[in-house]
């Protein structure tokens, strides 16, 4: 029909999953390698990711020398990535290993310290490169979700209004032993920014209110937060929210282990990590969504 609104292009879903396990001068993550094959695993069986749209990087003879996470790898890979990627497109940005403070000399950080990932050969990415790469090129309409799984990461992509944006605002139901998750406070889910069509509840023992969106609910009983119009400085919590008709950047959710002055914590005895707890939690729901689906379809069908 003349009439008809043509269909939206569907879009492809990529990863890049980063896992550093050994870093000279800093404790040895035996967890890392193990989670981000489990990170892949989850991506394919419970998000519907093709294993030749993730790419692997960690210091080990199963991948190729080109993958290990250097500086110069990363960044590579990162704006491969990103270059590929269309307004359509989903990707999906992970790094667990360490992450770190260095003294900021731009006068961008109110508390003096850039926020860095380390690499394996030691050196850092600071924030305001994580950035550069991986969110400033992004085409609007595309959407990015990024994970950390590492200490003081809670700017570490530096987005814009991330005060307004920490996805804070509503209680949400207290989650049993995850106060093993960081070591200052209890385990943190803690969002920094910004609107996907993603889902999803989480918050501490010691009632730290966080919450980030997945994909596949309408999430209308959840606050949905987009960046808002960037005039007003500083942020404020309450800077005029952008109309989605209006937005010019892609939509980028970031979720971090702990608070920029924080530090996570993985429980090697138990292999308990925020990557563990983030893949269990997610698999079960998906897993509670089939079998309402099925019930509803029995019923029905009965």
């Amino acid at each position: 029909m003349s009439g008809d609104v043509p269909a939206k292009p569907r879009g492809i879903q990529r990863a890049l999953l980063i896992a550093v396990e050994k870093v000279s001068g800093f404790p040895d993550l035996p967890q890392a390698h193990t989670d981000v094959v489990k990170m892949r695993d989850f991506l394919v069986n419970f998000r519907g990711y093709h294993p030749e749209n993730i790419i692997i990087m960690m210091h080990h003879k199963s991948v190729l020398s080109t993958l290990y996470p250097s500086k110069a790898n990363m960044l590579r890979e990162i704006d491969l990535m990103v270059k590929r990627t269309s307004q359509y497109d989903r990707i999906f940005f992970y790094y667990t290993g360490h992450g770190d403070q260095v003294t900021c000399r731009h006068n961008s950080e109110p508390d003096k310290k850039d926020e860095a990932i380390l690499t394996y050969t030691g050196k850092r990415i600071i924030d305001n490169i994580l950035k550069e790469h991986l969110v400033d090129p992004l085409p609007q309409g595309a959407k990015l979700f990024a994970l950390w799984d590492c200490c003081h990461s809670h700017t570490v992509l530096d987005l814009e209004h991330f005060n307004c944006n920490g996805l804070w605002r509503r209680p949400f139901k207290a989650l049993s032993g995850l106060a093993r998750k960081t070591m200052s406070l209890g385990k943190r889910l803690s969002s920094s920014i910004s609107k996907d069509n993603w889902e999803g509840r989480f918050s501490s023992k010691d009632d730290f209110q966080s919450k980030y969106v997945l994909p596949e609910n309408d999430g209308a009983d959840l606050c949905r937060v987009t960046s808002p119009d960037s005039y007003l400085s500083p942020c404020t919590f309450f800077c005029p929210m952008t109309l989605p008709e209006n937005q010019v950047k892609a939509s980028v959710v970031s979720l971090s282990a702990c608070k920029d002055n924080e530090l996570a914590y993985d429980d090697n005895v138990t292999g308990e990590t925020v990557t563990k707890f983030f893949i269990d939690y997610l698999g079960e729901m998906h897993m509670q969504r089939k079998r309402t689906i099925k019930l509803i379809l029995v019923r029905t069908e009965s």
